[in-house]
């Protein structure tokens, strides 16, 4: 999992809750953009916020997949992609 393709989930309009996959078997369910933390210059970590002041730091190299119930967002950029 890149950054570019969790920002693209956490920026799909109209946002639709998503769940990060952890190669442990944790998960990380985002019902809300904001519960995200993407910054443009971080490329291999991300920060999920939870309930009651919690938060997790989620190194993207341990993420082992992302599910919605919404169809893959459109990617930019590279390759092909749109």
């Amino acid at each position: 999992m890149t950054a570019d393709q969790l920002r693209d989930f956490k920026h799909r309009t109209p946002f639709k809750a998503f769940t990060i996959h952890m190669n442990d078997g944790t998960e990380f369910v985002v019902d809300d953009p904001e519960s995200l933390v993407l910054p443009r210059d971080w490329s291999t970590d991300a920060i999920v916020t939870m309930p009651k002041g919690r938060f997790a730091f989620v190194y993207l190299r341990n993420v082992a997949h992302v599910t919605s119930d919404r169809p893959w967002p459109k990617m930019r950029g590279r390759r092909g992609r749109q």
